[in-house]
């Protein structure tokens, strides 16, 4: 028998069930929210990060292979004498890459031409 202080459970049980929904889809809703916005501020961070170091060794070593130079190296000896001693140095040349690619075209191509002969 139902008495006047009876909880009745199905209204209950409705609003627990929406309440829960409502819940799951704000949360859902804020954690795609913040995820956009970390986004939005590492592509920020990221078009003005200046990476000086970096680009002024990246531009040294692209005029290195793009020009001519004379740089000393240590030479190639038959054997090592003395392992505190300090190498002989000799001279080369370095060429750019792209007279490089020439060069080394041609003598592929003559070789090719030779070989067919």
């Amino acid at each position: 028998m139902a008495r006047y202080d009876d909880l009745s459970t199905g209204p209950i049980a409705y609003a627990a069930f929406v309440s829960t929904v409502i819940l799951l889809v704000v949360i859902l809703l804020v954690r795609a929210l913040c995820y956009s916005w970390v986004e939005s501020e590492d592509a920020k961070r990221l078009v003005d990060a200046h990476y000086v170091a970096s680009d002024a060794e990246i531009a040294r070593q692209k005029s290195e292979i793009s020009n001519y130079a004379k740089v000393q190296v240590p030479a190639a000896a038959a054997d090592e004498a003395t392992a505190g001693a300090k190498p002989e140095m000799e001279d080369r040349l370095h060429i750019p890459v792209s007279v490089a690619e020439e060069l080394l075209l041609k003598d592929w191509n003559a070789t090719d031409a030779g070989q067919k002969e």
